[in-house]
C-alpha cells in the first residue's frame, strides 16, 4: 500500500535548479535507499517532505493528502507520522539522554512520568544504550549520538522516518549497529528513505535504490538491478 507521493518535485535556490522533476512513492514497510553524488539535493528532498524546505512546484502526499502547501501549525500532526533522522544526531547539549527522548512525549502526548519512563527503558534497550540515560551528550560518541538521535526520531512510533546520512562519519562497528536498529525497526513495519553515501549499508537494508541525478531520479529498482545494471550512469555511480 502506498502511503508517501512525490510528483514532478522542483526547487530552485536562486538560479540553481536542485530538483527538475523528481518523483517516486514510498510504500508500506518499505525501505527506499536514495543515493547520489555530493549536492545533488538528497537531504534537500527529505527536508522539503517534512516542509522545512518548501518545494516550488509540485505535490507532496501523504495518505492522498497533500502536505506541502500546509502551514507550519498544520504540519505538528503530519511531523509525528514522518520523523526526521538528524545526520547530526541533533541532540540537546543542555540536557541528558533520558531527557532527550523524553522532549516529543512531553511535547506530543498526555502520558505520565511511569509511562515515559517505561518507553524510555525500551528505546534504549533498542539502541543498546541500556543505563546511559542520565549521560549528557558530550559524554557520548559520535555513533552513540546518531543512536539516541534516531531513538528520539523513533519515540512517536511514527510510519515513516527520514534518515539523513545516519552511517555518515562513523566506523565500521558503529555503522554496523545503527544499521542493525534501522533494520530491527523495518522489521517491525516501520517505512523509511534512506539517503547515504553508504552502498553497503544500502544494498542490506533496501527494498528498492533511487539515484538522484541532474536534478531527476534516474534509477528506480531493486539492489539486485542496481548491481548489474547495464546503465553507464549506474554503474559508474556504483564503481565510484
Amino acid at each position: 500500500m502506498e502511503i508517501l507521493r512525490l510528483e514532478n518535485i522542483h526547487k530552485n535556490f536562486g538560479v540553481h535548479h536542485v530538483h527538475k522533476g523528481v518523483s517516486f512513492a514510498l510504500n508500506k514497510g518499505e525501505s527506499i535507499g536514495l543515493l547520489g553524488g555530493s549536492g545533488t539535493g538528497k537531504s534537500v528532498l527529505l527536508r522539503s517532505i517534512i516542509g522545512l524546505e518548501r518545494i516550488d512546484s509540485g505535490n507532496i502526499l501523504f495518505h492522498n493528502e497533500r502536505i506541502d502547501h500546509l502551514t507550519e501549525d498544520q504540519l505538528k500532526d503530519f511531523r509525528i507520522k514522518i520523523s526526521y533522522s538528524f545526520q547530526s544526531g541533533a541532540l540537546f547539549d543542555s540536557i541528558n539522554v533520558f531527557e532527550n527522548i523524553a522532549y516529543p512525549l512531553r511535547e506530543h502526548t498526555k502520558l505520565t512520568e511511569h509511562e515515559i519512563s517505561i518507553k524510555i527503558k525500551d528505546m534504549l534497550k533498542l539502541i543498546d544504550l541500556e543505563g546511559k540515560e542520565h549521560l549528557m551528550p558530550s559524554d557520548l560518541s559520535g555513533g552513540m549520538q546518531k543512536r539516541v538521535g534516531m531513538a528520539r526520531a523513533m519515540i512517536l512510533d511514527p510510519e515513516i522516518v527520514l534518515y539523513d546520512e545516519p552511517t555518515a562519519g562513523l566506523d565500521p562497528q558503529n555503522t554496523l549497529n545503527v544499521v542493525s536498529i534501522m533494520q530491527q525497526l523495518k522489521a517491525r513495519g516501520l517505512s523509511s528513505i534512506f539517503v547515504t553515501h553508504d552502498i553497503p549499508s544500502a544494498l542490506s537494508l533496501c527494498d528498492r535504490i533511487l539515484i538522484l541525478h541532474q536534478g531527476k531520479i534516474i534509477f528506480n529498482d531493486s539492489p539486485l538491478q542496481f548491481q548489474f545494471s547495464s546503465d553507464p550512469e549506474v554503474k559508474k555511480f556504483f564503481i565510484s
